[in-house]
C-alpha cells in the first residue's frame, strides 16, 4: 500500500472492512412470474428436467455453456441462461462479461460444488469460480458464490446469483494495454487518466522487473484498476486510510494494484507510487504479508521506488518532524500506523522503513537485503534468525546501526 505522497494528497474516505471477507452477499434475483422466453434461450437452458427429477445435470451443462461462452466471447450465449424477464440480472451478468472480455480473460471455470436443495420451489448451488487473465495454462482464481435456479417448462433457468466485488463483476470497465500492463477502470474515468497511468505503469514496469529476477521473476503482466470515488470503497475490502494505492495478493503468484483516481496526477509522482505497488506484486508474489513485517514490505517497496530519489523527497521532512517531536523511539522494525494516525506521521514511518532498508542495502548488499526480506516476510523467520542467515550479524547490532543511519539522514 502506498499511501497520498505530500503535494499529491487526496481526500480519501476510509474504508476499512476485514480483508478476509472477499466477497460481498449481494443475491440478484429475478422475477419468479412466468413469461413468454425466445427459443434460443430455451435451446441453450442445458438439459430437460423431468417431473421431481433434481436440476443438477442441466445445471452443470449451462454452466459448462456459460464458460465456453465466455472464452469464445459469445455475449448472446453467455446470456442466455439469463430470460429477458429478468433485466436487472442480465444487465448484471452483461457487464460482467463485457469487462471480463475486455480484459482477455483466459480461464473462466464454473463447476457446481454439491447437491442442489430445493427451498420453497427455488433450487439453492453453491458453483466454484475459477478464473485467471494470464494464459490458458494460468492458476485459476478460486471463488465460491451462492447460485439460485428455478426450473420452468422443463428448462433450469438461473434465478439469481452471489455478486462478488471484484471490479469486473461490479463495473463495466474500459481497458488499455500496454507491452507489460493492463490498466482498467470504470466508463466514469476519463481517456486522459487511463492513458497517463498506462504511460507512468509502463516506465515503472522495468525496474520491477529487474527486482523480480531474485524473487522468481517478473509475472506475465501488471494488472491495475484505477477506482472512483465509488469504486474505492466498493472494490475488495481493504483497509485504505490515508492511501493512494494499494496491492491485493488472490492467490501466490497472482496480485492486483488498485488506484485512486485523485492520485493520478503528475507523471513523476505517478511512475514512483507505481514502481512502489509493482514492488510488492514481485517481492510478495501473491502472498499476504505478516503484520509485524510491515517495515520491510513498505521499506523495500519505498527502496525499488526511490531509484530517482523521488519517494525519500516526498518522506525526508515528515521523518525530519517526526523525531524532532520525540515520537520515534528509535524502533526500524515498526508495524503498520494505527488507524486514525494522522498522514504526516504516516508518511514519516515511510520514511523510517525506506531509510532503514536503504541502509540495509548499502551495507550488506541488494542480494542479501532480498534474502533477508525473503527470510522474514516470505518464510516467517525472526528478524535474529535472519539477520544471522541472511546479513550475517546479530539483529540488535544491525538495528541500532540502521537507527543512527536514519537519525543521520533526518540530520542532513
Amino acid at each position: 500500500m502506498t499511501r497520498s505522497r505530500t503535494g499529491t494528497l487526496v481526500a480519501l474516505a476510509a474504508a476499512v472492512v476485514a480483508a478476509a471477507a472477499i466477497l460481498t452477499a449481494q443475491l440478484v434475483t429475478l422475477g419468479s412470474a412466468p413469461t413468454a422466453y425466445a427459443a434460443v434461450a430455451f435451446a441453450r437452458a442445458g438439459n430437460v428436467v423431468k417431473a421431481g427429477e433434481n436440476p443438477l445435470y442441466a445445471i452443470q451443462a449451462v454452466l459448462k455453456g456459460q464458460s465456453a461462452a465466455m472464452l469464445h466471447g459469445d455475449r448472446d450465449a453467455y446470456l442466455a441462461a439469463f430470460p429477458d424477464a429478468g433485466a436487472e440480472v442480465r444487465e448484471r451478468a452483461g457487464r460482467r462479461f463485457d469487462s471480463l472480455t475486455a480484459l482477455a480473460v483466459r480461464r473462466w471455470d464454473l463447476t457446481t460444488n454439491g447437491i442442489p436443495s430445493q427451498v420453497n420451489g427455488v433450487w439453492r448451488l453453491p458453483v466454484a469460480v475459477g478464473y485467471c487473465f494470464d494464459g490458458p495454462d494460468c492458476t485459476p482464481i478460486p471463488l465460491l458464490v451462492d447460485t439460485e435456479w428455478t426450473v420452468e417448462r422443463g428448462r433450469v433457468r438461473l434465478a439469481g446469483y452471489e455478486q462478488t466485488n471484484r471490479p469486473w463483476d461490479t463495473t463495466k470497465l474500459t481497458v488499455r494495454n500496454g507491452e507489460r500492463v493492463t490498466v482498467a477502470g470504470p466508463e466514469s474515468i476519463d481517456d486522459t487518466v487511463l492513458d497517463r497511468l498506462l504511460k507512468a505503469s509502463e516506465a515503472a514496469a522495468p525496474v520491477d522487473d529487474r527486482v523480480a529476477t531474485s524473487f522468481g521473476g517478473p509475472p506475465p503482466r501488471y494488472l491495475v484498476y484505477v477506482a472512483g470515488e465509488q469504486e474505492w470503497t466498493s472494490w475488495y475490502d481493504s483497509d485504505t486510510e490515508n492511501a493512494a494505492a494499494y496491492t491485493i495478493p488472490l492467490q501466490p503468484g497472482t496480485s492486483e494494484v488498485i488506484v485512486a483516481r485523485g492520485s493520478v496526477r503528475g507523471e513523476a509522482s505517478v511512475r514512483t507510487l507505481m514502481t512502489h505497488e509493482f514492488a510488492h506484486v514481485v517481492t510478495l508474489d501473491g502472498n499476504r504479508p505478516p503484520a509485524a513485517g510491515w517495515w520491510l514490505t513498505e521499506g523495500i517497496a519505498e527502496y525499488v521506488a526511490n531509484g530517482d530519489g523521488g519517494a525519500l523527497r516526498d518522506d525526508l521532512d515528515s521523518v525530519r518532524a517526526y523525531l524532532e517531536a520525540g515520537r520515534w523511539d528509535g524502533t526500524v522494525a515498526l508495524g503498520p500506523p494505527a488507524d486514525g494516525t494522522k498522514l504526516e506521521d504516516a508518511v514519516a514511518r515511510y520514511g523510517i522503513a525506506l531509510l532503514a532498508v536503504t541502509y540495509l542495502a548499502q551495507h550488506f548488499g541488494e542480494a542479501r537485503l532480498f534474502a533477508f526480506f525473503t527470510q522474514v516476510v516470505r518464510k516467517g523467520a525472526t528478524l535474529d534468525a535472519a539477520a544471522r542467515s541472511a546479513l550475517g550479524a546479530d539483529w540488535p547490532a544491525v538495528a541500532r546501526d540502521a537507527a543512527a543511519s536514519v537519525r543521520a539522514a533526518a540530520a542532513q
